[in-house]
């Protein structure tokens, strides 16, 4: 198997200076070495770091249409691909890279590591070789890899500030568990289903075409509108519980009936870790619906921020992306 690894940027291929953390400049060379040397690993590896390494907190949408373009000019040379991340935003990169490249037929595992790969108890190899099995598998699709989980890309939600077991998937089972063996859910059932001939689309994406509309206790209509501006064409609402909003305020719900009627696709998501929107028969989630606003069902807020940009991307117009929300 050949195995293309981008070293996007990250805690994995940094190493400490008197400032502090800065990229490693051997960083290829010391991974690719430590990957050939291993009698267990019986593939060809070509370690890739970018020039201007990412830095995990300053990753935007443009960053996710740069990934996604090193891999599609790499993507008949290759069998597999595995992307370093920061820890900061990989949920985030995961889930763009599964708008933009989906289904695949090939794996796309996305890692990172809390410590530089040149530290003592560094997690850093386990978890490149952890993406590595996950190749050897054979599984199709995009994933991250991170402490012996690996979740689906578009569920992956990061939950700990430094636990090594950085992240979860609190909306759904994890893909896989990677103990002295694989263990796998059960996917007998998504076997049934048919998927759609694999596209790989990555479309221009404007970095302020989508916001984030956070419910807290005392949120008022001022708080919202400097979020609501011109640009944005989309907006994530991170409501209470199963998808609520308070009800004293009726210019919270004029201003998202305004949005939405100028073509602001707003998508209800849950600050709950765990669980979904509830249906509309809540008289909080029927006023929202009459405002225009969608649910987001199961979805992290990391992924329907993600899958927003994508869509608007795309140019569809905000009935196109409800209808894509809706399925």
């Amino acid at each position: 198997m050949k195995i293309y690894i981008a070293n996007t940027g990250g805690t994995m291929g940094m190493m400490p200076s008197d400032h502090g953390l800065v990229a490693n400049p051997v960083f290829a060379e010391q991974l690719t070495r430590q990957l050939e040397s291993s009698s267990e690993l019986d593939h060809e590896f070509v370690v890739h770091s970018y020039d201007t390494p990412m830095v995990a907190a300053n990753v935007t949408p443009k960053d996710w249409q740069t990934i996604a373009r090193d891999i599609e000019s790499k993507w008949q040379e290759f069998d597999a691909f595995i992307v370093l991340h920061g820890t900061d935003t990989m949920a985030y990169t995961a889930a763009a890279l599964c708008y933009m490249i989906a289904p695949s037929k090939k794996p796309i595992i996305v890692t990172g590591s809390r410590a530089p790969m040149g530290k003592a108890r560094s997690d850093a190899m386990n978890n490149v070789l952890g993406a590595v099995s996950a190749c050897e598998a054979n599984l199709k699709g995009v994933f991250l890899f991170f402490a012996n989980r690996l979740i689906d890309g578009d569920r992956a939600h990061l939950s700990h500030t430094s636990d090594w077991q950085a992240f979860s998937s609190p909306k759904a089972l994890e893909y896989g568990v990677l103990e002295s063996d694989w263990k796998w859910r059960d996917s007998s059932f998504a076997q049934l289903l048919i998927k759609p001939p694999m596209k790989i689309r990555i479309p221009d994406m404007d970095e302020g075409a989508v916001t984030v509309l956070p419910v807290f206790p005392g949120v008022q209509v001022q708080h919202w509108q400097g979020l609501l501006t011109p640009q944005v064409k989309g907006a994530v609402l991170l409501s209470y519980g199963a998808g609520t909003v308070p009800t004293t305020d009726p210019e919270l719900y004029e201003l998202l009936k305004s949005a939405t009627d100028q073509g602001v696709v707003i998508v209800n998501v849950s600050q709950c870790e765990g669980g979904r929107i509830a249906n509309n028969e809540a008289c909080e989630s029927e006023a929202l619906a009459r405002a225009g606003v969608i649910s987001g069902k199961d979805s992290t807020h990391e992924a329907a921020f993600a899958r927003l940009h994508f869509l608007i991307g795309l140019g569809l117009d905000s009935r196109e992306i409800k209808g894509v929300f809706n399925r």
